[in-house]
């Protein structure tokens, strides 16, 4: 069920991306790192292919419309859901 609400994120980063001929993938990384210079993502592949299109995001850059429009598309979208499973939660020290 989370994951079906939670889906609708990444269509609005599809449909983002899409006018603008780039991936959901490198929407997100370029998001992160046009947001902040400081911040680094890390992205985890096991595929070349993958590698590639990750480092194209270096690239992309985003005005600030585009930036305050992906920023409200997703910020509209409730998150459905936890993080961590009940076990998982009670382990975490708050």
């Amino acid at each position: 069920e989370a994951i079906r609400a939670n889906y609708r994120i990444v269509e609005v980063l599809n449909a983002f991306g899409r006018t603008r001929g780039i991936t959901p993938a490198q929407v997100t990384l370029a998001w992160l790192m046009n947001k902040k210079p400081f911040i680094v993502p890390i992205p985890g592949t096991t595929k070349l292919s993958h590698l590639e299109e990750n480092l194209r995001a270096c690239d992309i850059v985003f005005s600030a419309e585009e930036m305050t429009e992906l920023e409200k598309a997703v910020a509209a979208i409730p998150v459905v859901g936890s993080r961590y499973d009940a076990l998982q939660e009670s382990k975490i020290q708050k």
